[in-house]
């Protein structure tokens, strides 16, 4: 797998852009550009997450005290823990005054 993609970048005046519809054919790019894919370090520190019942949507999986301790000797605050995991910072606090 190549480390790189072409990027195709069309420059528009504020009157193009204002006048833009989706799928409107731009003719041909300005320039191309190769640049580097984004790689992912690996997430294996992630909450798990299931498929949920009915519709398919996706359920967050309940933080444990274990969780909590392990992001902590990350280095991560409280803010930065419950962005990680999908919940509210109320719903933190909760998860510890209940271990």
């Amino acid at each position: 797998m190549s480390r790189y993609t072409t990027v195709k970048v069309w420059q528009l005046t504020p009157e193009q852009i204002a006048n833009y519809k989706p799928g409107m054919d731009l003719g041909e790019p300005d320039r191309i550009e190769k640049v580097k894919l984004v790689t992912f370090p690996d997430f294996d520190f992630l909450p798990e997450q299931r498929n949920g019942r009915g519709r398919g949507i996706r359920i967050k999986g309940r933080m444990t005290s274990r969780d909590y301790e392990m992001q902590r000797n990350r280095g991560l605050n409280d803010v930065q823990i419950a962005d990680l995991y999908g919940i509210n910072l109320d719903t933190l606090q909760f998860y510890k005054g209940t271990w």
